[in-house]
């Protein structure tokens, strides 16, 4: 069986090819979007719980727990998908751990260590309310700056794209503020 996207994707791996990514293609995209969703997701968790007004303890407890279980949840569904899309297309690799399980784990890992960073505020700022905004602003300019180092490196739209992926994190944060505040009435 041959799917309409096994030509494409050819022609879109060439042009990956040429760009000459840090950590190859794959690798460098499963990392940035460890980034991207490490960064909202954690700021968004720990918003949305703060309406729980919770000791601070189980605040950042919870919100790690929470971090983590998605975290790890991304890189499976990242594994996954790019293992059964190439099954699909009658690509799949011969070195099944080198070519899914990595990036998964990556992916994985740049979540895990950029939604700590998101938790830092939390820890260090007495003031609950200023460290959530304090996160909240944080978590947008580190998505900014993710957002244009993926378009600089990719010789694509550094600024839109800068613009983009703070704008999808704000939304990712504004869910888990309405998802807070909804839960919390």
């Amino acid at each position: 069986m041959h799917i309409q996207t096994a030509k494409r994707k050819r022609i879109l791996k060439s042009k990956r090819a040429r760009t000459h990514l840090p950590f190859g293609a794959q690798r460098f995209l499963a990392i940035l979007e460890g980034l991207e969703g490490g960064f909202a997701i954690g700021a968004s968790v720990i918003v949305g719980l703060s309406f729980a007004n919770l000791d601070r303890r189980v605040l950042l407890v919870s919100a790690a727990i929470g971090i983590m279980v998605n975290g790890f949840n991304n890189a499976a569904v990242k594994y996954s998908s790019e293992h059964y899309e190439d099954e699909l297309d009658g690509r799949e690799s011969h070195s099944p751990f080198k070519k899914y399980f990595v990036p998964a784990f990556l992916e994985f890992l740049a979540y895990f260590a950029i939604s700590l960073f998101a938790l830092i505020p939390l820890a260090l700022i007495p003031n609950i309310y200023l460290a959530m905004a304090t996160c909240c602003v944080v978590t947008l300019i580190m998505l900014f700056a993710a957002g244009y180092w993926r378009g600089y490196l990719m010789h694509l739209h550094p600024w839109r794209d800068g613009r983009e992926m703070m704008l999808l994190g704000a939304g990712i944060i504004l869910v888990g503020i309405l998802t807070g505040y909804i839960l919390h009435l």
